[in-house]
């Protein structure tokens, strides 16, 4: 009985702390999910909020490349997200009516085009809680971004695309599937201000970018040190 016990004791021990191994090591992942796009505000000119872009939901994909150093992550991502253009919001000076140019209209419209956003980030992780069990991390980067702006409107009328400083803020969980495998939930707040563009009409046309995104993410953590052995039984 003495045995039968010992032996349940140590299979418990076993099942409830998988040997884990992200401490001192690289890893390699790669995220997808939803994003939702804040209205895109554009000046034209001088005209401030001349128009206001609304976006249906999009999508958000990244790679990452990093190393853990026990409480504390680096990584670098590349990272693209996209959404279609659902409407416009069109006031002074307006846009044209015409694929050519034509006269100037305000209003609200149903437009077609996308907004989408390729960037290059460094980030940094603080992680919380036990590598043997749920895990939660905060963070946030930073890095550059090529943002393009493409509403159509009785032709494109805006099709034009900026390189520019990013930042972005991260938060999420992360649970072990294996000692090398890890699935996890993230949160990611992506802005990228200060767009340049020129539209149809040779006008500047000036605006950000900003998305709320969450993702679903799998890691392969390259191994550490070995998880230490269970304690011996009981004599």
């Amino acid at each position: 009985m003495r045995k039968l016990a010992v032996a349940v004791a140590l299979a418990s021990t076993a099942l409830a702390s998988p040997a884990v191994a992200r401490d001192n090591s690289w890893y390699v992942g790669v995220g997808g999910g939803v994003m939702i796009v804040e209205d895109i505000d554009l000046d034209i000119g001088t005209a401030a909020n001349a128009v206001s872009l609304d976006h249906r939901k999009g999508y958000d994909f990244e790679g990452v490349v990093g190393y853990d150093f026990g409480g504390f992550r680096a990584e670098v991502e590349v990272g693209y997200r996209e959404a279609d253009i659902r409407s416009g919001a069109v006031a002074a000076p307006g846009i044209p009516s015409g694929p050519n140019g034509g006269g100037l209209v305000t209003g609200s419209y149903p437009m077609n085009g996308d907004s989408n956003a390729l960037s290059f980030m460094v980030n940094g992780m603080i992680d919380f809680g036990d590598d043997d069990g749920i895990q939660g991390f905060i963070g946030g980067g930073a890095g550059v971004a090529r943002v393009s702006v493409e509403p159509v409107f009785a032709g494109a009328w805006l099709d034009d695309s900026d390189t520019g400083f990013a930042w972005q803020a991260i938060a999420g969980v992360r649970a072990p599937l294996s000692n090398n495998w890890d699935v996890g939930l993230k949160y990611r707040f992506f802005n990228a201000s200060g767009l340049d563009l020129v539209d149809q009409l040779g006008r500047d046309v000036s605006g950000r970018f900003r998305s709320h995104s969450l993702l679903g993410t799998l890691t392969y953590n390259f191994g550490g040190a070995e998880a230490p052995p269970p304690p011996p039984p009981p004599p």
